[in-house]
């Protein structure tokens, strides 16, 4: 799907943290359910392309009654520097809040890279008063801190992440990081070192996916989760080692679950890069989310 092709939305102004908070309605009108994506790092509504494949694909299932939400957060864009996951849930919490107030009868969350990370945070019960939801969807759920490492190095990672920990303790970390500890994908944005520290410590907040999580930590994450939810990794994913058997991952990942939670359509997309950006990954995404959204009727 063309980035330059035009298409319709409904835009939705509702009441958020986030200061003049709009959500962007495609696909089926009048649908009475809703499936809302949550992009990762740098992403805002419609960065990313797939939703919109994932739209058209529903339209194709009237029965299903889905259309697909974007929105902004305060993380989005540029903004995720200073921003974290507990902020990112609040920002969820209230456009499902909104989406209950218009109607939609069932809403599913859907996560792109760190917009997994929100939604395991969401699935926290440590977080009081959120609005619930039918269902999850991961794609691309990818661990930050591998991914940084395979850019600066796993020593100078370590180095980095001890020195925000110096400065974390200095009462300053609300601060920017300082740019000689930052790689070079992370130079041009303002990132504090609190949200550095969450991003790529192995006790960071931000920390689900790391393929090295001990068990006893990941169990209970995943085994928090109470609703269905669907794990997919891309294939091809070019912020996961190549050492990693993503196929294997997810498969743990299913069994650390409550039995019958995670969904059997959970696995890898064929060919899919990080964003799904090949038509026959974008598609074979849209097919088995359809697919999996059949399952929770």
């Amino acid at each position: 799907m063309s980035p330059a092709s035009t298409f319709p939305t409904v835009v939705h102004p509702f009441d958020s943290p986030t200061p003049h908070a709009c959500a962007y309605e495609t696909g089926v009108s009048d649908a009475i359910n809703a499936l809302v994506f949550i992009g990762g790092l740098g992403d805002g509504p419609h960065t990313v392309p797939y939703p919109r494949a994932i739209a058209k694909r529903l339209e194709s299932q009237p029965e299903l009654s889905y259309s697909v939400f974007e929105f902004k957060m305060r993380s989005s864009f540029l903004g995720f520097g200073f921003s974290s996951l507990v902020k990112d849930v609040e920002d969820i919490s209230a456009l499902v809040k909104y989406l209950r107030s218009i109607g939609k009868e069932k809403v599913v969350l859907i996560g792109h890279s760190t917009g997994c990370q929100d939604i395991m945070e969401y699935t926290d019960p440590a977080h009081d008063g959120l609005s619930p939801v039918e269902g999850y969807i991961l794609q691309g759920p990818v661990s930050d801190r591998w991914a940084i490492a395979m850019e600066m190095g796993e020593s100078k990672l370590d180095e980095s992440i001890e020195a925000a920990k110096n400065i974390i303790a200095t009462g300053k970390g609300y601060e920017r990081m300082p740019l000689e500890h930052l790689p070079a994908s992370f130079q041009e944005t303002p990132i504090s070192v609190f949200r550095w520290h969450a991003l790529g410590a192995a006790d960071g907040d931000d920390n689900y996916f790391s393929p090295d999580l001990p068990d006893d930590i990941a169990a209970g994450f995943w085994g928090r989760i109470d609703k269905p939810i669907l794990i997919l990794h891309s294939g091809q994913d070019e912020f996961v080692p190549k050492s990693v058997d993503k196929d294997a991952l997810v498969k743990h990942w299913t069994t650390l679950c409550r039995p019958g939670i995670a969904s059997g359509l959970s696995g890898t997309i064929p060919g899919g890069n990080h964003r799904v950006e090949t038509l026959d990954a974008e598609q074979w995404l849209a097919e088995t989310v359809v697919r999996f959204l059949q399952t929770t009727r």
